[in-house]
């Protein structure tokens, strides 16, 4: 895809990943984006998600917006993500997430925002379903299919070395990801950002760095 995604490990809006967020806001050309915290249970949790998200790009020198919460106003939630050029997906439940993006009409609306060359944050959860197919933890420790947007790796979030919780699939790689930390997906390839290194483990165990 066109685009640019970003798999961040967790600990998402916090002083440390400010230069790795303030990035981001570069690559998506000064243009809108979005807060869609769907990894959140819906009211004050949902609220507090993307007003802490908004508050911290606003600081940073972006134009955020937070939408209204999908599972309860599609439209409005479709609309607002259709005009994003930066789309931030915060952490929380996978399996929630999961439920409310892959295979739904806003799943398909998050991919089109890679599409049309924008940038796509994922932190922790968010980052697990941008993958082809993601580890549910929360969900009997099952790997599903995510939302395709990074094929050639699973994200283990919250890394913080040490045996892997899970086998990666056959033909991907497990990606350790810190918190505060994030790898870079265009185009070109991948790239490691934030305060520390992450790791892409392969099929022998190794860990060598994104």
């Amino acid at each position: 895809m066109p685009g640019t995604v970003c798999l961040q490990g967790g600990a998402e809006f916090s002083p440390a990943c400010r230069e790795m967020d303030k990035d981001l806001l570069e690559r998506a050309g000064g243009r809108p984006g979005v807060i869609v915290a769907l990894a959140s249970r819906p009211g004050r949790e949902y609220t507090a998600a993307v007003t802490n998200g908004v508050r911290h790009f606003t600081a940073l020198g972006g134009t955020m917006t937070a939408p209204p919460d999908y599972r309860s106003d599609p439209e409005a939630a479709l609309a607002a993500v259709a005009l994003a050029r930066l789309l931030v997906l915060p952490g929380g439940s996978p399996t929630r997430l999961r439920t409310a993006l892959v295979g739904t009409a806003l799943g398909a609306a998050v991919v089109g925002v890679l599409r049309r060359g924008g940038v796509v944050m994922g932190a922790s959860a968010g980052a697990m379903v941008l993958c082809g197919q993601m580890w549910l933890p929360d969900g009997g420790d099952r790997i599903v299919a995510g939302l395709g947007a990074v094929t050639e790796v699973l994200v283990l979030p919250h890394y913080t070395g040490g045996p892997p919780p899970i086998e990666a699939p056959d033909g991907v790689d497990l990606l350790g990801v810190p918190e505060c930390s994030g790898v870079l997906v265009t185009p070109d390839g991948m790239m490691g950002v934030g305060a520390n290194p992450s790791v892409r483990i392969g099929p022998d165990g190794e860990e060598r760095p994104v």
